[in-house]
């Protein structure tokens, strides 16, 4: 498990790196976007509920409540951006909108599904005896 905490970090560390060397453009934007502050309910509500429900279920290993509580925070962080970027566009009917939006959420359910499953899987790798 060592060399995948080691791949997750640098993989954490090259995202700062990145978003730190990102820069604004001088343009400015025709109508601007609310500030992620205003979704910090939005973020901490959804990592919550999965928290618990994962807590809720037994014998769930650390390693997928941890991974699956990043990905929830992201995740919401994602749809709440997305919604925000459609509302302040006008290329899409509102119908459309909310469709593509119960879309993207039914999609990224599915991934944490999957990546909850690969999350058990690595743990009882990890716990597995290494007998050769």
């Amino acid at each position: 498990m060592g060399p995948a905490v080691v791949l997750a970090g640098l993989v954490a560390l090259s995202l700062l790196l990145l978003g730190a060397t990102l820069r604004r453009t001088d343009r400015a934007a025709r109508r601007q976007t609310p500030p992620l502050r205003y979704a910090v309910p939005w973020i901490v509500g959804g990592v919550a509920v999965v928290d618990m429900v994962l807590v809720a279920i037994p014998a769930v290993p650390p390693m997928v409540i941890a991974g699956l509580t990043v990905y929830t925070g992201v995740a919401v962080t994602a749809i709440w951006r997305m919604a925000n970027l459609d509302r302040t566009s006008r290329w899409m009917l509102p119908s459309r909108r909310r469709a593509r939006i119960a879309f993207t959420a039914v999609a990224l359910v599915w991934l944490g599904l999957i990546l909850g499953l690969l999350l058990g899987i690595a743990d009882l790798v990890a716990r597995a005896p290494s007998g050769a």
